[in-house]
């Protein structure tokens, strides 16, 4: 299995062949309405013309120079023109390397070496900042085989709570770095005024904030999670929905701090980064969030407001416990009895009880993360929130009716 994530799906994880526009084939030809969305980068769906024109034309030029091209600068430009925080960017490949690339940016800039990240975020996979992650209810390591002293300098804190982020700031703190937006949490949303406060205690301690936009990056809004909330950090993260379903990522920010990487005095390197074909497709679909963004987020806002709704109400109609989280393109659904407000709320849920759920949903024709995470993009529509509804409904009475068959058998 490439990817452990994939591997809960029940009743075995499935095998695609080909995707178009909102919707999935997988090996037996067998068609789905596509809620994963490949882990999110989808956003524009499977298989956009506007980013495979643009593929095609630089594959025609070539696939890889291991050296500067047009592309890289057209990038860095219209990124710089659509994300706020944006004066200077470079290119990774994954979110995972663009997290470790801005920490390292971060510590060059301070003098400093702790970072600060919060319980239930999530910011790659690599040893130092993969603790504390989304369904831990505490700051251990997120797998077997991880250094154990590589995150002696990360302090795991409290999200949305100020005195805990008062607390564990000191003169020895390079950055702190937060999903704005909590979505691989469960599409958690912090406290009004939290972010501003946030912004202002690193400002005024010296330290700088990074956000991980990894997911609300393009997916939120135009600018990313910091346009739509309008709190600005001086670094973030970028991947996913920028590449179009091509990987490529960025680390963009402030002069001040990026000047780290500008003047080479950290060294940011990688074969593949900025690969001309990545860079062609990011370029692209950059170009059509752009030119489309008018229609594009109220739309995601709309559609993905009505799928939760789906969700919601088809749920309360088979007296089942669905509780679902949105914002924008972006939810989270739980299998739980009362709202869930919080990360502690997110450790209640009924997580074996959603894999089944979602897994009923896989034999009625939709296809979504087994874990809760949802994305909607701009191919998904009013027919296919029709065939969804009818999908969840009968997704809904299958369940409902094994419920019944377990509450039935005799207990021993």
């Amino acid at each position: 299995m490439a990817s452990a994530f994939r591997a809960p799906q029940q009743p075995v994880p499935i095998t695609f062949v080909g995707g178009h526009d909102a919707a999935l084939i997988d090996i037996d030809g067998n068609e789905y309405v596509d809620y994963a969305l490949a882990f999110g980068p989808m956003l524009l769906g499977h298989s956009c013309a506007r980013v495979l024109e643009a593929v095609a034309r630089q594959l025609r030029s070539g696939i890889g120079y291991g050296a500067s091209h047009p592309l890289e600068a057209e990038l860095a430009e219209a990124v710089q023109r659509t994300v706020p925080c944006a004066e200077l960017s470079v290119f990774s490949n994954s979110g995972s390397e663009a997290v470790h690339a801005a920490v390292r940016i971060a510590r060059a800039a301070t003098g400093r070496n702790r970072v600060i990240k919060f319980l239930g975020h999530f910011h790659g996979w690599l040893d130092p900042l993969a603790v504390g992650n989304p369904g831990r209810p505490d700051a251990r390591p997120s797998t077997a085989g991880q250094d154990p002293r590589a995150s002696d300098a990360v302090t795991v804190c409290r999200w949305n709570d100020l005195e805990a982020i008062r607390a564990a700031l000191a003169d020895d703190v390079a950055a702190v770095i937060m999903e704005p937006v909590a979505v691989n949490g469960g599409c958690l949303v912090c406290a009004p005024g939290y972010l501003e406060a946030v912004r202002e205690l690193t400002r005024r301690s010296g330290t700088v904030l990074i956000f991980d936009e990894v997911i609300t990056g393009f997916r939120l809004a135009l600018g990313g999670a910091q346009a739509r909330l309008g709190v600005v950090p001086d670094l973030a993260v970028f991947g996913k929905a920028l590449g179009g379903g091509f990987p490529i990522s960025a680390v963009c920010g402030s002069t001040a701090v990026m000047e780290q990487a500008a003047s080479g005095r950290v060294a940011h390197v990688g074969t593949y980064n900025a690969n001309p074909v990545c860079a062609a497709a990011a370029l692209a679909a950059i170009t059509e969030f752009e030119h489309t963004a008018g229609e594009l987020y109220p739309r995601l806002n709309e559609v993905g407001a009505t799928l939760a709704d789906i969700l919601s109400t088809e749920a309360m109609a088979h007296g089942l416990p669905l509780v679902v989280n949105q914002m924008g393109g972006a939810a989270y659904a739980f299998w739980s009895d009362t709202p869930v407000e919080t990360y502690a709320d997110t450790l209640a849920a009924d997580d074996v009880a959603y894999r089944r759920f979602a897994a009923a949903l896989l034999d009625e024709g939709v296809h979504v993360i087994p874990r809760g995470l949802l994305y909607v993009s701009a191919a998904h529509g009013t027919t296919e929130l029709a065939r969804t509804r009818e999908a969840v409904r009968r997704a809904c009475d299958a369940t409902a009716a094994s419920l019944a068959r377990r509450q039935e058998q005799p207990a021993g």
